[in-house]
């Protein structure tokens, strides 16, 4: 499996690398009280990061050079989404299952599902913009966790486990080029954020 950055079209330009970075962006208050009892508020708000070094690239170098410059930090980067490697080794679905679940909800009702989904699997639904991971192992049709909570309502939608999604360049990545051994353009470490 090939994952990274995508042309307009969602072909790969440009593969992800070790060392990657998936992290779950939620803001927390965490504040100690004098008996030092711990106080925490979460909030509803979450995003997807993503941190990954860059396959060095020469043949479409031209291509992810031109995605830095033109996409800036406000343009939509198309992004094919990595899955955990556990959760590859133990998928056993191949069916396109469907998913219903209401706003807010943490659980969703999956139908036309053969085979394991297993918890750690990131999704994307028919109708959403916003990635979501499941919590519990799903196999077969049923109920299943997921997080965060759904942001819009879901009736009978396809549930992809295979897509490309809208991120954003975050701000400290170089919007133009650097070289190493003359040929081999490497960025270094390139940080996108989900687009919500």
């Amino acid at each position: 499996m090939s994952y990274g950055i995508c042309n307009d079209n969602d072909e790969l330009i440009a593969r992800f690398a070790t060392p990657l970075t998936v992290r779950s962006n939620q803001p927390v208050f965490v504040s100690d009280t004098l008996s030092l009892k711990r106080q925490v508020n979460v909030q509803s708000a979450q995003r997807w990061e993503i941190d990954s070094s860059l396959e060095p690239l020469n043949v479409t170098a031209n291509e992810l050079f031109v995605n830095l410059v033109t996409k800036g930090y406000n343009n939509s980067v198309r992004v094919k989404f990595p899955q955990n490697y556990g959760v590859i080794k133990r998928t056993t679905s191949t069916s396109l299952p469907r998913a219903t679940g209401t706003l807010n909800a943490s659980q969703i009702t999956v139908s036309e599902n053969i085979g394991l989904i297993p918890a750690g699997t990131f999704i994307l639904f028919g109708n959403h913009s916003k990635v979501y991971i499941t919590t519990t192992d799903l196999n077969g049709s049923g109920v299943v966790n997921i997080f965060p909570t759904l942001r819009i309502a879901v009736s009978n939608v396809v549930v992809n486990r295979e897509f490309v999604v809208n991120f954003l360049y975050d701000t400290d990545v170089t919007s133009g080029m650097i070289y190493s051994d003359g040929i081999l353009m490497d960025t270094g470490t390139v940080r996108l954020i989900e687009k919500l």
